[in-house]
Protein backbone atom coordinates (compact mmCIF):
# COMPACT_ATOMS: atom_id res chain seq x y z
CA UNK A 1 0.00 0.00 0.00
CA UNK A 2 1.21 3.41 -0.91
CA UNK A 3 1.38 6.01 2.29
CA UNK A 4 1.23 8.87 0.15
CA UNK A 5 -2.03 7.83 -1.53
CA UNK A 6 -4.61 10.05 -0.02
CA UNK A 7 -6.83 9.02 3.02
CA UNK A 8 -9.90 8.77 1.44
CA UNK A 9 -8.19 5.82 -1.31
CA UNK A 10 -6.86 4.06 1.76
CA UNK A 11 -10.45 3.71 3.23
CA UNK A 12 -12.29 2.80 -0.26
CA UNK A 13 -9.29 -0.15 -0.67
CA UNK A 14 -10.09 -0.79 3.08
CA UNK A 15 -13.36 -1.09 2.15
CA UNK A 16 -14.27 -3.22 -1.30
CA UNK A 17 -10.75 -4.67 -2.16
CA UNK A 18 -7.74 -4.10 -4.64
CA UNK A 19 -8.34 -5.56 -8.03
CA UNK A 20 -5.95 -8.37 -8.28
CA UNK A 21 -4.83 -8.29 -5.14
CA UNK A 22 -7.24 -8.79 -1.80
CA UNK A 23 -4.67 -8.70 1.25
CA UNK A 24 -7.18 -9.95 3.47
CA UNK A 25 -7.44 -12.85 1.27
CA UNK A 26 -5.67 -16.04 2.29
CA UNK A 27 -2.32 -17.25 0.59
CA UNK A 28 -3.91 -20.10 -0.81
CA UNK A 29 -6.25 -17.59 -2.76
CA UNK A 30 -3.81 -15.36 -4.24
CA UNK A 31 -1.82 -18.24 -5.74
CA UNK A 32 -4.89 -19.61 -7.10
CA UNK A 33 -5.17 -15.56 -8.66
CA UNK A 34 -2.04 -16.00 -9.80
CA UNK A 35 -2.22 -19.52 -11.29
CA UNK A 36 -4.51 -18.49 -13.07
CA UNK A 37 -3.09 -15.75 -15.05
CA UNK A 38 -0.42 -17.75 -15.72
CA UNK A 39 -2.46 -20.21 -17.32
CA UNK A 40 -4.13 -17.75 -19.49
CA UNK A 41 -0.25 -16.58 -20.76
CA UNK A 42 0.32 -20.00 -21.02
CA UNK A 43 -2.67 -20.93 -23.53
CA UNK A 44 -2.08 -17.75 -25.46
CA UNK A 45 0.82 -19.01 -26.54
CA UNK A 46 -0.21 -21.77 -26.71
CA UNK A 47 -2.74 -20.94 -29.59
CA UNK A 48 -0.70 -18.85 -31.46
CA UNK A 49 2.09 -21.70 -31.85
CA UNK A 50 -0.69 -24.21 -32.51
CA UNK A 51 -2.07 -21.75 -35.25
CA UNK A 52 1.74 -21.49 -36.60
CA UNK A 53 2.08 -24.90 -36.49
CA UNK A 54 -1.20 -25.37 -38.60
CA UNK A 55 0.26 -22.97 -41.10
CA UNK A 56 3.45 -24.98 -41.76
CA UNK A 57 2.85 -28.06 -40.45
CA UNK A 58 3.42 -30.70 -43.60
CA UNK A 59 1.23 -33.87 -44.91
CA UNK A 60 3.44 -36.74 -43.17
CA UNK A 61 4.45 -38.75 -46.12
CA UNK A 62 4.44 -42.63 -44.57
CA UNK A 63 4.01 -44.24 -48.45
CA UNK A 64 7.56 -46.04 -47.20
CA UNK A 65 6.88 -46.97 -43.67
CA UNK A 66 5.46 -50.59 -44.61
CA UNK A 67 8.78 -51.51 -46.40
CA UNK A 68 11.07 -50.13 -44.08
CA UNK A 69 9.08 -52.02 -41.26
CA UNK A 70 8.61 -55.56 -43.25
CA UNK A 71 11.89 -55.37 -44.42
CA UNK A 72 13.57 -54.61 -40.70
CA UNK A 73 11.67 -56.98 -38.99
CA UNK A 74 12.45 -59.74 -41.73
CA UNK A 75 15.97 -58.84 -41.89
CA UNK A 76 16.13 -59.12 -37.55
CA UNK A 77 14.39 -63.12 -38.11
CA UNK A 78 16.11 -63.47 -41.53
CA UNK A 79 19.89 -63.18 -40.16
CA UNK A 80 19.26 -66.17 -37.61
CA UNK A 81 18.00 -68.62 -39.88
CA UNK A 82 19.77 -71.28 -41.28
CA UNK A 83 20.62 -71.15 -45.40
CA UNK A 84 17.80 -73.75 -46.27
CA UNK A 85 14.82 -72.05 -44.69
CA UNK A 86 15.73 -68.55 -45.58
CA UNK A 87 16.46 -70.13 -49.19
CA UNK A 88 12.68 -71.73 -48.89
CA UNK A 89 11.15 -68.92 -47.79
CA UNK A 90 12.92 -66.43 -50.66
CA UNK A 91 11.21 -68.73 -52.99
CA UNK A 92 7.59 -69.32 -51.45
CA UNK A 93 7.63 -65.11 -51.27
CA UNK A 94 9.04 -64.55 -55.28
CA UNK A 95 5.94 -67.40 -56.33
CA UNK A 96 4.11 -65.34 -54.28
CA UNK A 97 4.82 -62.14 -56.04
CA UNK A 98 4.94 -63.07 -59.07
CA UNK A 99 0.98 -64.19 -58.83
CA UNK A 100 0.08 -60.94 -56.83
CA UNK A 101 1.40 -59.15 -59.84
CA UNK A 102 -0.61 -61.11 -62.49
CA UNK A 103 -3.40 -60.39 -60.39
CA UNK A 104 -2.92 -57.22 -59.90
CA UNK A 105 -2.28 -56.91 -63.54
CA UNK A 106 -5.38 -58.01 -64.26
CA UNK A 107 -7.46 -55.82 -62.25
CA UNK A 108 -6.02 -52.75 -63.19
CA UNK A 109 -6.68 -54.21 -67.16
CA UNK A 110 -10.86 -54.32 -65.61
CA UNK A 111 -10.85 -51.46 -63.80
CA UNK A 112 -11.82 -53.15 -60.60
CA UNK A 113 -11.27 -52.12 -56.69
CA UNK A 114 -9.45 -48.73 -56.99
CA UNK A 115 -8.70 -49.17 -53.28
CA UNK A 116 -6.34 -52.20 -53.97
CA UNK A 117 -4.85 -50.46 -57.47
CA UNK A 118 -3.53 -47.73 -55.21
CA UNK A 119 -2.14 -49.40 -52.55
CA UNK A 120 -0.74 -51.67 -54.85
CA UNK A 121 2.73 -50.12 -55.60
CA UNK A 122 3.22 -49.69 -51.74
CA UNK A 123 2.56 -53.23 -50.88
CA UNK A 124 4.63 -54.26 -53.83
CA UNK A 125 7.92 -52.41 -52.85
CA UNK A 126 7.32 -53.86 -49.31
CA UNK A 127 7.37 -56.97 -50.86
CA UNK A 128 10.70 -56.51 -52.98
CA UNK A 129 12.43 -54.61 -50.27
CA UNK A 130 11.49 -58.15 -48.16
CA UNK A 131 12.84 -60.69 -51.21
CA UNK A 132 16.02 -58.96 -51.42
CA UNK A 133 16.48 -58.59 -47.70
CA UNK A 134 15.98 -62.72 -48.00
CA UNK A 135 17.83 -63.24 -50.99
CA UNK A 136 21.18 -61.36 -49.47
CA UNK A 137 21.11 -62.92 -46.29
CA UNK A 138 20.79 -66.29 -47.85
CA UNK A 139 23.73 -65.29 -50.44
CA UNK A 140 26.17 -64.39 -48.11
CA UNK A 141 25.72 -67.10 -45.56
CA UNK A 142 25.94 -69.42 -48.63
CA UNK A 143 29.18 -67.69 -49.77
CA UNK A 144 30.64 -68.00 -45.62
CA UNK A 145 29.50 -71.70 -45.89
CA UNK A 146 30.86 -72.86 -48.67
CA UNK A 147 34.74 -70.93 -48.53
CA UNK A 148 37.51 -73.29 -48.06
CA UNK A 149 38.25 -71.34 -45.24
CA UNK A 150 35.33 -71.80 -43.18
CA UNK A 151 35.52 -75.75 -44.18
CA UNK A 152 38.84 -75.89 -42.54
CA UNK A 153 37.63 -73.77 -39.42
CA UNK A 154 34.66 -76.32 -38.70
CA UNK A 155 37.33 -78.66 -38.58
CA UNK A 156 38.81 -76.93 -36.12
CA UNK A 157 42.49 -77.22 -37.43
CA UNK A 158 45.11 -74.80 -36.75
CA UNK A 159 45.65 -71.92 -39.60
CA UNK A 160 48.22 -69.67 -40.62
CA UNK A 161 46.01 -66.47 -41.75
CA UNK A 162 46.48 -63.30 -43.26
CA UNK A 163 43.89 -60.59 -41.87
CA UNK A 164 42.88 -57.44 -43.60
CA UNK A 165 42.07 -55.29 -40.40
CA UNK A 166 37.78 -53.93 -41.11
CA UNK A 167 38.51 -51.56 -38.30
CA UNK A 168 40.08 -49.67 -35.92
CA UNK A 169 40.75 -52.03 -32.77
CA UNK A 170 39.40 -51.01 -29.45
CA UNK A 171 40.68 -51.81 -25.85
CA UNK A 172 38.71 -53.65 -24.35
CA UNK A 173 39.43 -53.61 -20.11
CA UNK A 174 36.82 -56.18 -18.77
CA UNK A 175 38.94 -56.05 -14.69
CA UNK A 176 39.60 -60.04 -15.65
CA UNK A 177 43.26 -60.23 -16.35
CA UNK A 178 45.01 -58.14 -18.90
CA UNK A 179 43.62 -55.68 -21.59
CA UNK A 180 42.78 -56.82 -25.03
CA UNK A 181 41.61 -55.18 -28.04
CA UNK A 182 38.94 -56.32 -30.32
CA UNK A 183 38.00 -55.69 -33.84
CA UNK A 184 36.93 -57.29 -36.89
CA UNK A 185 38.70 -58.90 -39.72
CA UNK A 186 38.64 -60.76 -42.95
CA UNK A 187 40.40 -63.65 -43.86
CA UNK A 188 41.67 -63.65 -46.91
CA UNK A 189 43.55 -66.54 -47.26
CA UNK A 190 44.59 -69.76 -44.71
CA UNK A 191 47.20 -72.19 -44.80
CA UNK A 192 46.27 -75.77 -43.43
CA UNK A 193 48.61 -78.23 -43.23
CA UNK A 194 50.77 -77.32 -46.07
CA UNK A 195 47.52 -76.60 -48.12
CA UNK A 196 46.70 -73.14 -49.22
CA UNK A 197 42.97 -72.44 -48.69
CA UNK A 198 41.63 -68.89 -50.62
CA UNK A 199 38.54 -67.03 -49.87
CA UNK A 200 36.63 -64.66 -47.56
CA UNK A 201 35.86 -64.83 -44.16
CA UNK A 202 34.39 -62.59 -41.74
CA UNK A 203 35.65 -63.13 -37.85
CA UNK A 204 35.86 -60.81 -35.13
CA UNK A 205 39.37 -61.10 -33.40
CA UNK A 206 40.03 -60.80 -29.56
CA UNK A 207 43.81 -59.98 -29.28
CA UNK A 208 47.06 -58.53 -27.12
CA UNK A 209 47.33 -55.04 -27.27
CA UNK A 210 50.14 -55.33 -29.36
CA UNK A 211 47.70 -55.18 -32.25
CA UNK A 212 46.43 -51.78 -31.15
CA UNK A 213 48.60 -50.40 -33.79
CA UNK A 214 46.93 -51.86 -36.84
CA UNK A 215 44.44 -49.62 -38.65
CA UNK A 216 41.39 -50.10 -40.81
CA UNK A 217 42.90 -51.54 -44.03
CA UNK A 218 45.89 -52.95 -42.67
CA UNK A 219 47.16 -56.49 -43.35
CA UNK A 220 48.86 -59.13 -41.01
CA UNK A 221 49.92 -62.34 -40.37
CA UNK A 222 49.02 -64.56 -37.64
CA UNK A 223 48.26 -68.48 -36.65
CA UNK A 224 45.39 -69.91 -34.05
CA UNK A 225 42.15 -71.68 -34.56
CA UNK A 226 38.63 -70.15 -35.65
CA UNK A 227 35.45 -71.03 -33.67
CA UNK A 228 32.02 -70.77 -34.61
CA UNK A 229 30.45 -67.31 -33.79
CA UNK A 230 26.92 -67.42 -32.24
CA UNK A 231 23.81 -67.51 -34.27
CA UNK A 232 22.23 -64.03 -36.07
CA UNK A 233 25.73 -62.40 -36.10
CA UNK A 234 27.82 -61.12 -39.48
CA UNK A 235 30.68 -62.59 -38.18
CA UNK A 236 31.20 -66.46 -39.19
CA UNK A 237 33.76 -66.95 -36.86
CA UNK A 238 36.26 -65.89 -33.59
CA UNK A 239 39.89 -65.79 -33.55
CA UNK A 240 42.15 -65.47 -30.76
CA UNK A 241 45.58 -64.84 -32.66
CA UNK A 242 48.54 -67.32 -30.78
CA UNK A 243 50.94 -64.95 -32.15
CA UNK A 244 51.56 -60.92 -32.14
CA UNK A 245 50.63 -59.26 -36.01
CA UNK A 246 53.82 -60.40 -38.28
CA UNK A 247 54.46 -59.10 -42.15
CA UNK A 248 52.15 -56.29 -41.76
CA UNK A 249 51.37 -54.40 -45.27
CA UNK A 250 49.83 -50.85 -44.65
CA UNK A 251 47.28 -49.67 -46.55
CA UNK A 252 48.09 -47.11 -49.22
CA UNK A 253 46.06 -44.53 -47.69
CA UNK A 254 47.14 -45.18 -44.03
CA UNK A 255 50.23 -43.58 -44.07
CA UNK A 256 48.58 -40.24 -44.75
CA UNK A 257 45.81 -40.58 -42.12
CA UNK A 258 48.01 -42.01 -39.88
CA UNK A 259 50.07 -38.90 -39.84
CA UNK A 260 47.18 -36.38 -39.66
CA UNK A 261 45.92 -38.27 -36.70
CA UNK A 262 49.09 -38.73 -34.55
CA UNK A 263 49.69 -34.63 -35.42
CA UNK A 264 46.64 -33.64 -34.45
CA UNK A 265 46.49 -35.81 -30.87
CA UNK A 266 50.44 -34.47 -30.67
CA UNK A 267 48.49 -30.36 -30.62
CA UNK A 268 46.53 -31.76 -28.41
CA UNK A 269 48.94 -33.06 -26.12
CA UNK A 270 50.97 -29.99 -26.67
CA UNK A 271 48.05 -27.52 -25.45
CA UNK A 272 46.10 -29.75 -22.82
CA UNK A 273 48.33 -32.20 -21.60
CA UNK A 274 49.84 -30.53 -18.62
CA UNK A 275 46.79 -28.23 -17.75
CA UNK A 276 44.19 -30.69 -18.38
CA UNK A 277 44.75 -34.53 -18.67
CA UNK A 278 41.46 -35.12 -18.95
CA UNK A 279 40.45 -32.61 -21.78
CA UNK A 280 43.62 -33.82 -23.48
CA UNK A 281 42.43 -37.53 -23.41
CA UNK A 282 38.39 -36.35 -24.53
CA UNK A 283 39.41 -34.22 -27.12
CA UNK A 284 40.32 -36.70 -29.86
CA UNK A 285 37.54 -38.68 -28.71
CA UNK A 286 35.05 -35.51 -29.59
CA UNK A 287 37.03 -34.80 -32.86
CA UNK A 288 37.98 -38.28 -34.65
CA UNK A 289 36.30 -41.00 -32.12
CA UNK A 290 39.57 -41.75 -30.64
CA UNK A 291 38.86 -42.85 -27.06
CA UNK A 292 42.15 -44.79 -26.12
CA UNK A 293 43.45 -41.41 -24.11
CA UNK A 294 40.90 -41.37 -21.96
CA UNK A 295 40.71 -41.61 -18.09
CA UNK A 296 38.45 -44.52 -17.20
CA UNK A 297 37.00 -42.09 -14.47
CA UNK A 298 35.85 -39.33 -17.14
CA UNK A 299 34.59 -42.56 -19.17
CA UNK A 300 32.10 -43.96 -16.26
CA UNK A 301 31.08 -40.11 -15.30
CA UNK A 302 30.49 -39.74 -19.10
CA UNK A 303 28.11 -42.88 -18.99
CA UNK A 304 26.61 -42.01 -15.88
CA UNK A 305 25.50 -38.36 -16.99
CA UNK A 306 25.15 -39.61 -20.93
CA UNK A 307 27.57 -38.33 -22.45
CA UNK A 308 28.93 -41.44 -24.17
CA UNK A 309 27.84 -40.60 -27.68
CA UNK A 310 30.35 -37.33 -28.00
CA UNK A 311 32.74 -39.49 -28.16
CA UNK A 312 31.95 -41.25 -31.14
CA UNK A 313 31.51 -40.34 -34.50
CA UNK A 314 27.96 -39.46 -34.71
CA UNK A 315 25.22 -38.64 -37.19
CA UNK A 316 25.94 -35.24 -35.87
CA UNK A 317 29.10 -34.53 -36.62
CA UNK A 318 28.84 -35.62 -40.13
CA UNK A 319 26.15 -33.14 -40.12
CA UNK A 320 28.25 -30.37 -38.70
CA UNK A 321 31.32 -31.31 -41.13
CA UNK A 322 29.15 -31.23 -43.76
CA UNK A 323 26.59 -28.02 -42.64
CA UNK A 324 29.89 -26.02 -42.33
CA UNK A 325 31.07 -27.02 -45.65
CA UNK A 326 28.26 -26.53 -47.74
CA UNK A 327 27.65 -22.94 -45.99
CA UNK A 328 31.04 -21.83 -47.23
CA UNK A 329 31.43 -22.99 -50.33
CA UNK A 330 27.70 -20.98 -50.42
CA UNK A 331 29.28 -18.19 -48.87
CA UNK A 332 31.79 -17.60 -51.86
CA UNK A 333 29.00 -17.91 -54.25
CA UNK A 334 29.77 -21.39 -55.97
CA UNK A 335 26.77 -22.76 -57.63
CA UNK A 336 24.66 -25.32 -55.55
CA UNK A 337 25.83 -28.36 -57.65
CA UNK A 338 29.57 -27.88 -57.10
CA UNK A 339 29.09 -26.54 -53.40
CA UNK A 340 27.11 -29.91 -52.77
CA UNK A 341 30.18 -32.10 -54.53
CA UNK A 342 32.72 -30.74 -52.88
CA UNK A 343 30.85 -30.78 -49.06
CA UNK A 344 30.15 -34.93 -50.00
CA UNK A 345 34.10 -34.90 -50.98
CA UNK A 346 34.84 -32.84 -47.88
CA UNK A 347 32.48 -35.54 -45.68
CA UNK A 348 34.17 -38.97 -47.19
CA UNK A 349 37.62 -37.25 -46.27
CA UNK A 350 36.60 -37.06 -42.67
CA UNK A 351 34.96 -39.88 -42.65
CA UNK A 352 38.36 -41.58 -44.48
CA UNK A 353 40.56 -40.45 -41.46
CA UNK A 354 38.37 -41.15 -38.14
CA UNK A 355 38.46 -44.74 -40.19
CA UNK A 356 35.78 -45.96 -42.16
CA UNK A 357 34.54 -48.75 -40.35
CA UNK A 358 30.49 -49.39 -40.69
CA UNK A 359 29.35 -47.55 -37.49
CA UNK A 360 31.43 -44.11 -39.07
CA UNK A 361 29.43 -44.81 -42.30
CA UNK A 362 26.24 -45.00 -40.56
CA UNK A 363 26.64 -41.70 -38.94
CA UNK A 364 27.92 -40.47 -42.05
CA UNK A 365 24.78 -41.51 -44.71
CA UNK A 366 22.56 -40.30 -41.34
CA UNK A 367 24.17 -36.98 -40.71
CA UNK A 368 24.33 -36.18 -44.27
CA UNK A 369 20.21 -36.89 -44.35
CA UNK A 370 19.43 -33.90 -42.36
CA UNK A 371 21.97 -31.80 -43.31
CA UNK A 372 21.24 -31.92 -47.30
CA UNK A 373 17.43 -31.87 -46.96
CA UNK A 374 17.42 -29.15 -44.56
CA UNK A 375 20.01 -27.18 -46.78
CA UNK A 376 18.47 -28.13 -50.00
CA UNK A 377 15.59 -26.12 -48.78
CA UNK A 378 13.14 -28.98 -48.57
CA UNK A 379 13.51 -29.93 -44.94
CA UNK A 380 9.76 -31.35 -45.02
CA UNK A 381 11.38 -34.44 -46.80
CA UNK A 382 13.66 -35.64 -43.87
CA UNK A 383 11.34 -38.49 -42.77
CA UNK A 384 10.97 -40.20 -46.86
CA UNK A 385 14.93 -39.57 -47.06
CA UNK A 386 15.27 -40.89 -43.18
CA UNK A 387 12.77 -44.15 -44.65
CA UNK A 388 15.04 -44.41 -47.70
CA UNK A 389 18.82 -44.07 -46.29
CA UNK A 390 17.31 -47.27 -43.45
CA UNK A 391 16.19 -49.61 -46.53
CA UNK A 392 19.64 -48.85 -48.41
CA UNK A 393 21.41 -49.57 -45.15
CA UNK A 394 19.89 -52.39 -44.44
CA UNK A 395 19.68 -54.04 -47.87
CA UNK A 396 23.45 -53.36 -47.91
CA UNK A 397 23.60 -55.21 -44.39
CA UNK A 398 20.82 -56.68 -43.03
CA UNK A 399 22.74 -57.41 -39.55
CA UNK A 400 22.16 -53.97 -38.87
CA UNK A 401 18.43 -54.95 -37.73
CA UNK A 402 20.42 -55.99 -34.59
CA UNK A 403 23.12 -53.63 -34.23
CA UNK A 404 22.01 -51.45 -31.30
CA UNK A 405 24.37 -48.00 -32.61
CA UNK A 406 22.19 -48.38 -35.59
CA UNK A 407 19.22 -49.15 -33.96
CA UNK A 408 20.02 -45.89 -31.32
CA UNK A 409 21.18 -43.91 -34.50
CA UNK A 410 17.44 -44.33 -36.31
CA UNK A 411 15.27 -43.59 -32.88
CA UNK A 412 17.42 -40.70 -31.99
CA UNK A 413 16.62 -39.05 -35.52
CA UNK A 414 13.05 -40.28 -35.73
CA UNK A 415 12.31 -38.46 -32.26
CA UNK A 416 13.61 -35.42 -33.29
CA UNK A 417 11.89 -35.65 -36.62
CA UNK A 418 8.35 -36.85 -35.08
CA UNK A 419 8.70 -34.60 -31.76
CA UNK A 420 10.93 -32.22 -31.96
CA UNK A 421 9.55 -28.93 -33.12
CA UNK A 422 6.38 -29.97 -30.81
CA UNK A 423 8.73 -30.51 -27.89
CA UNK A 424 9.90 -26.63 -28.56
CA UNK A 425 6.19 -25.22 -28.91
CA UNK A 426 4.65 -27.26 -25.80
CA UNK A 427 8.21 -25.88 -23.81
CA UNK A 428 7.70 -22.64 -24.95
CA UNK A 429 4.57 -22.42 -22.97
CA UNK A 430 6.69 -22.16 -19.97
CA UNK A 431 9.99 -21.46 -21.02
CA UNK A 432 11.81 -18.80 -23.50
CA UNK A 433 12.72 -19.82 -27.01
CA UNK A 434 16.09 -20.33 -26.59
CA UNK A 435 15.60 -22.51 -23.53
CA UNK A 436 12.80 -25.08 -25.11
CA UNK A 437 14.82 -25.62 -27.85
CA UNK A 438 17.79 -26.33 -26.07
CA UNK A 439 15.93 -28.64 -23.81
CA UNK A 440 13.95 -29.88 -26.72
CA UNK A 441 16.51 -31.79 -28.55
CA UNK A 442 18.18 -34.06 -25.83
CA UNK A 443 14.45 -34.36 -24.17
CA UNK A 444 13.17 -35.90 -27.59
CA UNK A 445 15.74 -37.83 -28.50
CA UNK A 446 16.02 -39.58 -25.08
CA UNK A 447 12.40 -40.27 -25.29
CA UNK A 448 12.97 -42.67 -27.97
CA UNK A 449 16.47 -43.77 -27.13
CA UNK A 450 16.32 -44.62 -23.09
CA UNK A 451 13.82 -47.53 -23.96
CA UNK A 452 17.05 -49.42 -25.84
CA UNK A 453 19.49 -47.66 -23.65
CA UNK A 454 18.45 -49.84 -20.72
CA UNK A 455 19.11 -52.95 -22.86
CA UNK A 456 22.43 -51.69 -22.64
CA UNK A 457 22.77 -50.46 -19.09
CA UNK A 458 20.22 -51.12 -16.61
CA UNK A 459 19.94 -47.73 -14.92
CA UNK A 460 18.16 -44.85 -14.83
CA UNK A 461 20.53 -41.14 -15.28
CA UNK A 462 17.85 -38.53 -14.45
CA UNK A 463 20.94 -35.77 -15.50
CA UNK A 464 20.84 -37.18 -19.01
CA UNK A 465 19.08 -34.39 -20.33
CA UNK A 466 20.26 -31.39 -18.20
CA UNK A 467 23.98 -32.53 -18.92
CA UNK A 468 23.27 -32.33 -22.93
CA UNK A 469 21.70 -29.47 -22.35
CA UNK A 470 24.62 -27.84 -20.97
CA UNK A 471 27.08 -29.30 -23.44
CA UNK A 472 25.12 -28.95 -26.47
CA UNK A 473 26.27 -24.70 -26.81
CA UNK A 474 30.06 -26.14 -27.67
CA UNK A 475 29.84 -29.53 -29.75
CA UNK A 476 29.60 -27.42 -32.98
CA UNK A 477 32.83 -25.47 -32.08
CA UNK A 478 34.67 -28.78 -30.39
CA UNK A 479 33.90 -30.34 -34.37
CA UNK A 480 34.45 -27.50 -36.48
CA UNK A 481 37.22 -25.91 -35.03
CA UNK A 482 38.58 -29.38 -34.21
CA UNK A 483 37.96 -31.23 -37.55
CA UNK A 484 39.74 -27.83 -38.91
CA UNK A 485 43.11 -28.65 -36.62
CA UNK A 486 43.35 -32.05 -37.38
CA UNK A 487 43.27 -31.36 -41.23
CA UNK A 488 45.62 -28.73 -40.37
CA UNK A 489 48.06 -30.18 -37.87
CA UNK A 490 50.63 -32.31 -40.32
CA UNK A 491 50.88 -28.64 -42.35
CA UNK A 492 50.60 -25.58 -39.39
CA UNK A 493 51.35 -27.16 -36.45
CA UNK A 494 50.63 -23.38 -34.93
CA UNK A 495 47.58 -22.97 -36.92
CA UNK A 496 46.50 -26.62 -34.88
CA UNK A 497 47.88 -25.84 -31.79
CA UNK A 498 45.20 -22.63 -31.65
CA UNK A 499 42.19 -24.99 -33.12
CA UNK A 500 42.90 -27.41 -29.98
CA UNK A 501 43.38 -24.55 -27.50
CA UNK A 502 39.89 -23.35 -28.77
CA UNK A 503 38.22 -26.47 -29.39
CA UNK A 504 39.59 -27.80 -26.25
CA UNK A 505 38.19 -24.97 -24.24
CA UNK A 506 34.84 -26.42 -25.32
CA UNK A 507 35.73 -30.80 -24.37
CA UNK A 508 36.73 -28.89 -20.79
CA UNK A 509 33.33 -27.59 -19.98
CA UNK A 510 32.21 -31.10 -21.48
CA UNK A 511 34.24 -33.38 -19.00
CA UNK A 512 33.55 -30.44 -16.06
CA UNK A 513 29.99 -30.52 -16.75
CA UNK A 514 30.34 -34.57 -16.42
CA UNK A 515 32.51 -34.73 -13.41
CA UNK A 516 30.20 -32.33 -11.50
CA UNK A 517 26.74 -33.86 -12.42
CA UNK A 518 28.24 -37.78 -12.25
CA UNK A 519 28.73 -36.72 -8.50
CA UNK A 520 25.28 -35.14 -7.78
CA UNK A 521 23.05 -37.57 -5.51
CA UNK A 522 20.65 -39.74 -7.18
CA UNK A 523 23.02 -39.67 -10.94
CA UNK A 524 22.64 -43.01 -11.21
CA UNK A 525 19.42 -45.49 -9.71
CA UNK A 526 18.93 -48.59 -10.23
CA UNK A 527 16.65 -49.86 -12.91
CA UNK A 528 14.76 -53.27 -14.05
CA UNK A 529 16.36 -55.59 -17.00
CA UNK A 530 15.38 -57.03 -20.18
CA UNK A 531 12.36 -56.88 -21.72
CA UNK A 532 10.61 -55.61 -18.67
CA UNK A 533 13.11 -53.08 -18.27
CA UNK A 534 12.39 -51.59 -21.73
CA UNK A 535 9.00 -51.73 -21.06
CA UNK A 536 8.87 -49.66 -18.19
CA UNK A 537 11.52 -47.28 -19.41
CA UNK A 538 8.28 -46.79 -22.77
CA UNK A 539 5.59 -46.32 -20.26
CA UNK A 540 7.51 -44.07 -17.92
CA UNK A 541 8.70 -41.67 -21.00
CA UNK A 542 4.70 -41.88 -22.57
CA UNK A 543 3.53 -40.62 -18.96
CA UNK A 544 5.69 -38.20 -19.15
CA UNK A 545 5.12 -36.87 -22.76
CA UNK A 546 1.69 -37.14 -22.05
CA UNK A 547 1.68 -35.41 -18.90
CA UNK A 548 3.35 -32.40 -21.01
CA UNK A 549 0.80 -32.55 -23.30
CA UNK A 550 -1.84 -32.28 -21.24
CA UNK A 551 -0.46 -29.58 -19.30
CA UNK A 552 0.25 -27.34 -22.46
CA UNK A 553 -2.66 -28.59 -24.86
CA UNK A 554 -5.67 -29.05 -22.57
CA UNK A 555 -9.05 -28.31 -24.84
CA UNK A 556 -7.45 -31.12 -27.27
CA UNK A 557 -6.98 -33.43 -24.10
CA UNK A 558 -10.35 -32.75 -22.52
CA UNK A 559 -11.11 -34.01 -26.25
CA UNK A 560 -9.60 -37.06 -26.60
CA UNK A 561 -10.30 -38.08 -23.07
CA UNK A 562 -13.96 -37.69 -24.06
CA UNK A 563 -13.94 -39.62 -27.31
CA UNK A 564 -12.06 -42.20 -25.18
CA UNK A 565 -14.59 -42.24 -22.62
CA UNK A 566 -17.56 -42.39 -25.73
CA UNK A 567 -16.30 -46.24 -26.18
CA UNK A 568 -16.45 -47.20 -22.82
CA UNK A 569 -19.25 -49.10 -21.13
CA UNK A 570 -21.02 -46.74 -18.92
CA UNK A 571 -21.05 -48.84 -15.89
CA UNK A 572 -17.15 -48.23 -16.18
CA UNK A 573 -17.14 -44.49 -16.75
CA UNK A 574 -17.94 -43.93 -12.80
CA UNK A 575 -14.67 -45.84 -11.71
CA UNK A 576 -12.42 -44.05 -15.04
CA UNK A 577 -11.16 -40.89 -12.76
CA UNK A 578 -8.56 -39.45 -10.57
CA UNK A 579 -8.72 -43.00 -8.22
CA UNK A 580 -8.03 -44.87 -11.20
CA UNK A 581 -4.69 -42.96 -11.95
CA UNK A 582 -3.37 -43.12 -8.58
CA UNK A 583 -4.39 -47.03 -8.69
CA UNK A 584 -2.48 -47.63 -12.23
CA UNK A 585 0.84 -45.42 -10.97
CA UNK A 586 0.71 -47.33 -7.79
CA UNK A 587 0.63 -50.46 -9.84
CA UNK A 588 3.53 -49.48 -11.71
CA UNK A 589 5.74 -48.31 -9.07
CA UNK A 590 5.00 -51.69 -7.33
CA UNK A 591 6.06 -53.75 -10.41
CA UNK A 592 9.02 -51.31 -10.77
CA UNK A 593 9.94 -52.12 -7.18
CA UNK A 594 9.84 -55.77 -7.91
CA UNK A 595 11.90 -55.79 -10.95
CA UNK A 596 14.46 -53.89 -9.34
CA UNK A 597 14.97 -56.47 -6.22
CA UNK A 598 14.02 -59.20 -8.58
CA UNK A 599 11.18 -60.88 -6.24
Amino acid sequence: MNSNSPRWARYTRAAVGTPGLNPSEPAVGRFRQWLQRRSAAVRERVVSAEQLDEAVRPRADIRLLPAVGAAWAVAAIATSLPLSQLVAAAAALGLTLAILGMWWTWRHRYGRSRAVLASGPTLALAAACVLAVLVGVALQLHTAATSPIAIAAAQGEDLALTLEVANNPRLVDSGHGPPQVIFDAVVLQATAQQHLLTGRMSIVVFAKPAWSELRQGDRAVTAGKIVPAASGTKAAGLLRPSTDPMEVQAAGSNRVVVTIRTSWAAAVNRVWGVVSPDTAGLLPGMVMGDRNGMDKSLDEAMKTVGLTHLTAVSGANCTLVLATLMVALRTVKAPRLLAVGMSLLGLAGFVLVVGPDPSVMRAAVMGSIGAMAILGGRPKRIGTLLSVAILVLLLADPWLARDYAFILSVLATLGLHLVGQRCVRWLHAFLPVWLAQAVAIPLAAQLFCSPVIVLLQARLTIYTIPANMLVAPVIAIVTTVGTIGMVVAALAPLLASLCAAVSGAGAWWVQAVAGFMSGLPAASLPWPEGFQGMLLMAVFNVVALGSLVALVERQKTKAAIAALLAHVPARWRRSCGFGTIVLAATAVAMWWTAAVVKL
